[in-house]
């Protein structure tokens, strides 16, 4: 015959005889639980394992309801030790991946911040960073806030020209000339100059302001650029 423990469901094979001379009295090896099987349950000669019969296609039902404390105290110990262990396992996943997020989070930034080392060390890498937008400079210093304003000295049109060289890689770079363009409407070069810096190198970070003027510019001039002089790279 088979038995049920009331408390954790586990099922066991007794021998109804032996059930019946101990007054119906057993003990779960699982559980450790102590109870009296009922009388009708010590005619039960069903087997473990019977297979059940083949539901009929209807809608899932509903999950079982969790183990009551009170009447199943320990499957519904089990039950909570399961759910804790789920929740833990599932915290664990989502701080390794925040984890790797945070690492690929400094690795592009880094990329891009030293993408001028990067560019020196893998050359092949320059193409990847033009198609996103970031074009590198060889050179590793960069012109910002650059303005270009007319004026007048001596009674004379001048066109004052205004900007910031600075260091955007790791280490120290040396300082090459200037060279101020002024451009038509069209791209092409109307007038250029040279514009040297005081810095002979700069530190990472490092950067210094310039001025120049150009006098009498050309009335055709519809923009100023200022690039680095191409042996200054090499």
């Amino acid at each position: 015959m088979i038995v049920t423990c009331p408390s954790c469901d586990a099922k066991y094979r007794v021998d109804a005889g032996a059930l019946e001379a101990r007054g119906g009295r057993a003990k779960c090896a699982s559980c450790g639980h102590v109870w009296t099987v009922e009388d009708e349950a010590l005619t039960l000669s069903e087997p473990v394992n019977r297979p059940a019969p083949a539901p009929a296609a209807e809608p899932q039902p509903e999950p079982e309801p969790r183990p009551s404390l009170r009447e199943k105290p320990h499957a519904a110990i089990r039950a909570r030790e399961d759910e804790k262990r789920r929740k833990a396992r599932l915290a664990a996943e989502g701080a390794g991946w925040a984890g790797v997020a945070a690492c690929l989070a400094v690795v592009l930034a880094g990329a891009v911040l030293f993408r001028v080392d990067v560019v020196e060390t893998w050359p092949r890498s320059a193409g990847a960073y033009a198609a996103v937008g970031l074009p590198v400079n060889p050179v590793g210093l960069e012109v910002f806030g650059l303005d270009a304003r007319m004026a007048e000295e001596d009674g004379a049109p001048v066109l004052i020209v205004e900007g910031e060289v600075r260091n955007v890689t790791g280490r120290d770079r040396p300082a090459p000339p200037l060279r101020a363009q002024v451009l038509g409407a069209d791209g092409s070069v109307l007038a250029e100059w040279s514009v040297t810096l005081e810095s002979p190198a700069f530190a990472p970070g490092a950067a210094e302001r310039f001025r120049t003027t150009f006098p009498a510019p050309p009335e055709a001039a519809a923009r100023v650029e200022v690039l680095m002089e191409p042996q200054a790279a090499s």
